[in-house]
């Protein structure tokens, strides 16, 4: 059948579906993924930022090397003492972030005086830049609010699959005992049908049973409701 077919002068044909879409790229699939993790990633282009810096600082200002110990310094004191006006109520917070300015601030001096290419320079913004990405990495809270950006990215798909399309999540914050988010519901939507969903949510959060709790809107409105996710691995301080 298949030669009678091609001796009839028919050629095979390739139907795309998604609209006739290729499928993405490589580098898109990189760049998607490295977007998603992207606070787990922020060391990488901090890191980058502080090298460029530290090549431009030495090409245009060299002699200005004493300003950078001394800025990066005065950055840090008052980060630490002021932080909490800043956003950062934890003495913890505060002193990690002196302690990464004035790093960096350091590490660019000495690359305005000698180059960002001299060694042992490259060498030891890496190790520094390790050694300070392990408490970033480390931290509960960035964690969660890491879990909470992608789960607002992929809100959509999830309202989708659960049977509520078109609800949108407004705002989010995370607490103590995990985070709560404020969803303005589409037209037609009330909280009973965000309650009779909740085992589906609980699915769509990958949570456990029972995490995921709904709440009417503070000012009675029902197109409003509040979506309550309980998780051990949220911390305080947002």
């Amino acid at each position: 059948m298949a030669r009678r077919v091609r001796r009839a002068g028919l050629q095979p044909v390739v139907v795309l579906g998604d609209g006739g879409r290729m499928p993405p790229s490589a580098v898109e699939v990189i760049a998607r993924v490295a977007w998603g993790y992207r606070t787990e990633l922020a060391p990488f282009p901090v890191a980058g930022a502080v090298f460029l810096a530290g090549w431009w600082a030495h090409l245009s200002t060299p002699h200005w090397y004493p300003f950078f110990i001394a800025g990066s310094a005065a950055a840090a004191w008052l980060l630490v003492t002021f932080g909490a006006w800043l956003g950062l109520p934890l003495l913890a917070d505060r002193m990690y972030a002196g302690v990464t300015v004035f790093a960096a601030g350091g590490w660019v001096a000495f690359a305005a005086l000698f180059g960002a290419l001299t060694p042992p320079l490259p060498l030891v913004l890496g190790a520094v830049a390790l050694i300070l990405a392990v408490p970033w990495w480390a931290d509960r809270r960035r964690r969660a609010r890491a879990r909470v950006l992608r789960v607002l990215a992929a809100w959509p798909d999830i309202a989708r699959a659960i049977g509520l399309p078109g609800s949108a999540i407004q705002s989010v914050s995370v607490g103590v005992w995990g985070w709560r988010a404020w969803l303005r519901l589409a037209y037609g939507q009330t909280i009973t049908d965000v309650a009779a969903r909740i085992p589906a949510i609980e699915s769509a959060l990958g949570t456990v049973h029972g995490a995921v709790h709904v709440f009417p809107a503070r000012d009675g409105k029902a197109n409003w409701c509040e979506l309550r996710v309980l998780g051990s691995d949220a911390d305080d301080g947002t």
